[in-house]
C-alpha cells in the first residue's frame, strides 16, 4: 500500500480511538502526540527503503518488506517510534506509546498484506511472500474513504465519534467487498483455466485499480502466461490470451545467472523475452502481475505503460554480456 494511504489510516484509527477516550485521557496534548505516533508507526516498516540509498536497485527490493514487515518483528521496530516519543514528547508512559507504535505497525502489515505485491510477515522463520490480492498496490476507492472520514471528523469535532465510526466501518465493509469480489474472480479464472484445458504452475485473480469488481487473471504454464481482464460481472465466458516465453541460446545462458535466480523467486508470474534494441540483443524478464488493462491506461491518459520490476540483459552481437539493468536502473 502507498504511504498516504498507510497515513491515513493511522490518523483515523488515532481519530477513531480519541473519540472514544476520556477527557483525562487527552489532557496536557495527549491527542497531538498519539496521532502523530499512529502516523509515524503506520509508516516506519517502510523504513527499509532506505536500501535504495546503497545504489542497487534489486537490493532495494530483495529485502523490502522483509524483517521490518515481519508480525514477529513488529514487538521489535514498535519500540523505536515509541522511545522517540517518550524522549521528545511530553507523554513518558513507555509501555502507553508502545501499545500505540505496535498497533500502527500491524496497521501497515496488515493493508501490505492484502494487496498483490504481498509481504513475507514470517521473516526470518521464512522468506516465503504472501499476497491476499484483495487490493491494488495504490487504491484511490480506499485513499479517497480514510481522507473524507479524517477532514469531516476534524470540520465537523461534534460529530467526530459518529464520523470516525462510519469511516471505519466503511474501511472494514470495504476491504470485506475486495475479499468476497476476489475469490469469485479467482473461481472465474479457475473455471476458464479447466474449460481451456490449462495445465498451470500457479494461477492468480489480481486487482486492477478503481474498482473492486474488476480483474485480472493470470495463468503460468510451460509454454507462457495467459492472461485476462474481466469484471465480475461479465457475462461473456472469460477467455485468455497467452504470451509465449521466447527460447535462445541467450536465455539459456541467463538462466544461471544470480540476478536471474533471484528473479524467479521475487516475480510470480514470470514471461521471458528476447530481442534485438539498437545495436544490441535484449533478454527480458517481466512479472506479468502489475500489467493493466489497455482500456484502463488509455482512460488514464496513458498511450503506453511499461510493466514495473523489469530485468534486463544486454549483449553485444558476439554474445558478450555488457550490462544489466533492473526496474530501469544499471545492476552494479
Amino acid at each position: 500500500m502507498d504511504n498516504l494511504t498507510h497515513s491515513l489510516t493511522g490518523a483515523l484509527t488515532s481519530r477513531f480511538i480519541e473519540a472514544r477516550s476520556s477527557a483525562s485521557d487527552q489532557k496536557a496534548g495527549f491527542r497531538k502526540i498519539f496521532f502523530w505516533l499512529f502516523v509515524v508507526a503506520a509508516n516506519i516498516p517502510d523504513i527499509d527503503v532506505l536500501l535504495g540509498l546503497f545504489g542497487d536497485p534489486i537490493l532495494s527490493i530483495r529485502y523490502h518488506r522483509g524483517l521490518t514487515h515481519s508480525i514477529l518483528f513488529a514487538p521489535v521496530l514498535a519500540a523505536f517510534p515509541a522511545l522517540v516519543f517518550r524522549f521528545f514528547s511530553s507523554v513518558k508512559n513507555l509501555r502507553i506509546l508502545w501499545i500505540v507504535a505496535l498497533l500502527g505497525v500491524v496497521l501497515h502489515i496488515f493493508f501490505d498484506l492484502v494487496t498483490s505485491f504481498g509481504t513475507r510477515i514470517l521473516t526470518p522463520l521464512s522468506e516465503t511472500r504472501f499476497a491476499l490480492d484483495w487490493l491494488f498496490i495504490i487504491d484511490p476507492v480506499l485513499t479517497v474513504g480514510l481522507g473524507c472520514s479524517i477532514v469531516l471528523a476534524w470540520k465537523m469535532p461534534g460529530r467526530r465519534s459518529s464520523i470516525t465510526s462510519a469511516g471505519v466501518i466503511f474501511v472494514v465493509l470495504y476491504v470485506l467487498l475486495t475479499a468476497f469480489s476476489h475469490g469469485a474472480a479467482l473461481r472465474s479464472v479457475q473455471g476458464a483455466a479447466k474449460r481451456d484445458g490449462l495445465s498451470w504452475t500457479r494461477i492468480s485473480a489480481l486487482p486492477q485499480p478503481l474498482s473492486p469488481f474488476r480483474w485480472q487473471g493470470l495463468v503460468q504454464s510451460e509454454e507462457g502466461v495467459h492472461q485476462c481482464f474481466f469484471s465480475v460481472f461479465d457475462e461473456e465466458p472469460v477467455t485468455f490470451r497467452l504470451f509465449r516465453h521466447d527460447s535462445d541460446s541467450l536465455i539459456v545462458r541467463t538462466t544461471a545467472e544470480p540476478e536471474v535466480l533471484w528473479y524467479l523467486s521475487f516475480a510470480r508470474h514470470p514471461l521471458v523475452r528476447s530481442f534485438r534494441e539498437g545495436e544490441t540483443q535484449v533478454v527480458e524478464y517481466r512479472d506479468m502481475t502489475y500489467s493493466l488493462d489497455e482500456s484502463l491506461t488509455r482512460a488514464l491518459g496513458f498511450t503506453e505503460r511499461s510493466i514495473p520490476f523489469q530485468l534486463r540483459f544486454f549483449y553485444d552481437d558476439r554474445g558478450n554480456r555488457l550490462s544489466v539493468m533492473f526496474d530501469g536502473e544499471v545492476v552494479p
